[in-house]
């Protein structure tokens, strides 16, 4: 199947492969490819950038998981592809809770479609492309957003953007989105599990299928 997203997305991506500069300046950001530490968390957009509906931007990809080891001979051509095909093997098998969420976000915006099929029509990316120690602190360091998120919302300007989270929507916020984003709970634990969680996400769906109709 077609794993990366547009060219230009993947040229921009293709920069923190090289490997970023932000390295040894952004905090907690860890450049460590045998330990599964690279950028990533990152998918879709596999069709044209005018295709892309909906954009979900998540705080930052969460611990690497056990099987999750990269080569650090590998060239950011390399990296960024074996990144992306295991955020789809995580998704397509629902690895995680996380997983199994945006599974289900997704899966009542396009029902008819397959995941593989969906993924022309969302990006899902994250705010900032490291995973960090601490994924339940309150930390923020926006070098990343300003960097690499921006450009990418920037590429995708029909899309409707939506922050999953309190970071996420830091992240966001902060970028001046236009036309105004959509927040929402996070949709990895222990937002997911709190009661206004599901109704936030339906709030967003609704919105996303009303702007349908207005175009």
């Amino acid at each position: 199947m077609q794993m990366r997203p547009d060219d230009e997305l993947s040229a921009l991506l293709r920069q923190a492969y090289l490997p970023c500069s932000n390295f040894g300046v952004c905090r907690e950001a860890r450049w460590a490819p045998e330990s599964g530490h690279i950028p990533r968390g990152f998918l879709g957009a596999t069709g044209a950038l005018e295709d892309v509906e909906l954009v979900m931007v998540f705080a930052e990809p969460g611990h690497p998981h056990p099987s999750e080891i990269y080569d650090p001979q590998d060239g950011p051509d390399t990296l960024l592809e074996n990144g992306m095909r295991h955020a789809h093997q995580s998704f397509a098998e629902g690895t995680d809770l996380f997983h199994r969420n945006v599974r289900w976000f997704m899966d009542q915006l396009y029902p008819d479609l397959t995941f593989d099929e969906q993924l022309r029509h969302v990006w899902l990316t994250e705010g900032r492309l490291c995973s960090i120690d601490n994924e339940i602190g309150s930390q923020r360091d926006h070098r990343c957003a300003q960097r690499y998120l921006r450009a990418q919302l920037e590429m995708l300007p029909n899309a409707t953007v939506v922050a999953f989270g309190g970071k996420a929507r830091d992240y966001v916020r902060r970028l001046k989105v236009e036309p105004e984003h959509v927040e929402a709970y996070a949709l990895a634990p222990p937002g997911a599990n709190h009661k206004p969680a599901r109704p936030s996400w339906e709030r967003a769906i609704e919105l996303i299928k009303s702007r349908r109709t207005q175009d």
